[in-house]
C-alpha cells in the first residue's frame, strides 16, 4: 500500500460525496474534490486549507479527467484512494427511454467511473498501490422495471469492478463496490413518492438507507480492515436483497 494518503472523490459535492470527503478530510487525509460545481464544499475548503483541493472535473469526458489527475498529481501527490461517487437517475420505462437518456446514465455512471479508474491507475501502480472503490446501487444487482438505463449503468460497474480487481491485484491494488439501498439523499427525495414507498416496502428493516451507512461501507473498504477485500460488493442495504 502506498504511504501517501491522497484521495480523490468524484461527484464530491452532493451529499454522499461531500460527507465522504468529510469523513476522508476526519481522518487525516488529503482530498481532491472531483465535481462541476463546488459550492456545497466552500465551507470545507475554508475548514480544511491544504488538505482540501477543489478540481472542475466533468467525468464524461476523458480529457477532463486526465486534466484533473494530473493537478492533484502535481498539487498534492499520487492518489492512494479513488472514491467513484459521479452519478445520477431517471425513471422511465423502455419507451420513454430515449438515446439521451441511456447514454447520459451510462456516461455519468459507467464511462465517468472507467475514466477516473484509468486515469489514476498509473499513479497507484508506481506507488505501490492504492484502493478503488465505485459506488454502483442494489439496482445494479436487483434491477427494477422502469430502471433499464440506470440498473445497466450499476451492473456495468459491477463487471468494471471485478474485470479490474483481477487486472490490479498484482499491483496491490484493491477495487470494490459498494451498492447502498435507496438513501435520502437530495437526489432521491426529489424522485416520485410512490416510487420511494415502493422501495421501502422491499426493506425488511422498514427504513431507508442513510448517508452514514454508506459512508461507513466506503471507509471500511479504505481502512487496513480491508485489506484483503477486491472484486466484491459491500451492500449495505437493511436485507432489501442477498447476494
Amino acid at each position: 500500500m502506498a504511504e501517501t494518503t491522497v484521495a480523490i472523490v468524484t461527484g464530491a459535492a452532493g451529499g454522499l460525496g461531500r460527507a465522504t470527503t468529510e469523513a476522508l478530510l476526519g481522518e487525516g487525509h488529503r482530498v481532491a474534490a472531483f465535481d462541476v460545481d463546488h459550492g456545497n464544499l466552500s465551507d470545507l475548503a475554508g475548514q480544511y486549507p491544504g488538505d482540501l483541493q477543489l478540481v472542475e472535473v466533468d467525468v464524461t469526458s476523458a480529457e477532463s479527467v486526465d486534466n484533473g489527475m494530473a493537478s492533484v498529481v502535481e498539487e498534492l501527490g499520487p492518489p492512494a484512494f479513488l472514491v467513484n461517487i459521479a452519478g445520477t437517475n431517471r425513471i422511465a420505462p423502455l419507451a420513454e427511454t430515449t438515446d439521451e437518456l441511456w447514454d447520459l446514465l451510462i456516461d455519468l455512471n459507467l464511462k465517468g467511473t472507467f475514466h477516473c479508474c484509468r486515469a489514476a491507475a498509473p499513479h497507484m501502480r508506481a506507488a505501490g498501490g492504492g484502493r478503488i472503490v465505485n459506488m454502483t446501487s442494489n439496482m445494479g444487482m436487483r434491477p427494477e422495471a422502469q430502471q433499464v438505463a440506470y440498473a445497466s449503468s450499476k451492473a456495468g460497474l459491477v463487471g468494471l469492478t471485478r474485470a479490474l480487481a483481477l487486472e490490479l491485484a498484482p499491483d496491490n491494488i484493491t477495487v470494490n463496490s459498494v451498492a447502498p439501498v435507496m438513501t435520502l439523499t437530495k437526489r432521491v427525495a426529489g424522485l416520485p413518492e410512490w416510487w420511494k414507498d415502493l422501495q421501502l416496502s422491499k426493506i425488511p428493516f422498514g427504513r431507508y438507507g442513510t448517508i452514514e451507512d454508506t459512508v461507513a461501507a466506503v471507509m471500511f473498504l479504505l481502512s487496513e480492515g480491508g485489506s484483503f477485500f477486491t472484486g466484491q460488493v459491500l451492500s449495505p442495504n437493511g436485507g432489501d436483497f442477498m447476494a
